[in-house]
């Protein structure tokens, strides 16, 4: 009886669909989503780098973050030095020059290139809830994911994940992630079209949960 209905089985076993996703990678995942549910508020530097064709943008910031979305972001170094822009708790864009020009703020709407990064990402989008939650819907879309061989990365030792994007109104088609192995935060990102990398930010000096002044998301 059972060898009659072997060919049966294994075509029920063929016809269920396997998953493209590493399950190795998936705790990893889930552990950095609840870290960030934790997460109040954080301060932290940033090193970006943007490429679109052959123009390329790098800078090194101060970010602030403060929920439910406040940001702040000033320029340490790089094009725009000195510059600093803020989303309030009204949800609204202030920002100002560096140097002797940046004494009076302006409102900015948040579709102004001023307030994007050369790829045309908001500057807000720049905070950690943006990165888990992109990386959520790549789960949830059963995008191909993998965890890759442990690195030591900053002198921290670290996952690091990748993802195959297929999201049709974006050109990325790789992006990874680096994930502290202690506190479960992302400390770099790289996103590539191809073989090129059009995207990298790192995180450094991350104070988490240090009761920022709510002030310092006003200008």
């Amino acid at each position: 009886m059972f060898t009659r209905c072997l060919p049966l089985i294994l075509l029920l076993i063929l016809a269920i669909p396997a998953s493209s996703q590493d399950q190795g990678a998936l705790p990893i995942l889930e552990n950095v989503k609840n870290k960030w549910k934790t997460i109040r508020d954080y301060r932290c530097q940033m090193q970006s780098l943007n490429r679109l064709g052959q123009e390329v943008d790098k800078k090194k910031l101060d970010f602030a973050f403060q929920r439910p979305y406040k940001v702040r972001m000033e320029v340490l170094d790089g094009p725009k030095k000195g510059s600093v822009i803020v989303r309030n708790a009204e949800e609204k864009i202030r920002a100002k020059k560096g140097g002797i020009l940046g004494v009076v703020a302006v409102s900015l709407d948040e579709t102004d290139p001023r307030v994007t990064n050369l790829r045309g990402r908001k500057f807000y989008k720049a905070d950690w809830g943006s990165v888990v939650a992109e990386w959520l819907i790549a789960a949830k879309n059963n995008w191909p994911m993998e965890r890759l061989s442990d690195e030591e990365y900053n002198n921290q030792q670290c996952h690091v994940l990748a993802a195959h994007w297929q999201d049709a109104s974006s050109p990325i088609t790789k992006d990874l992630i680096w994930v502290n192995q202690e506190n479960h935060l992302i400390i770099r990102r790289q996103q590539f079209e191809g073989e090129t990398l059009v995207n990298e930010v790192v995180w450094w000096n991350i104070q988490v949960n240090p009761s920022l002044d709510p002030g310092l998301f006003d200008l």
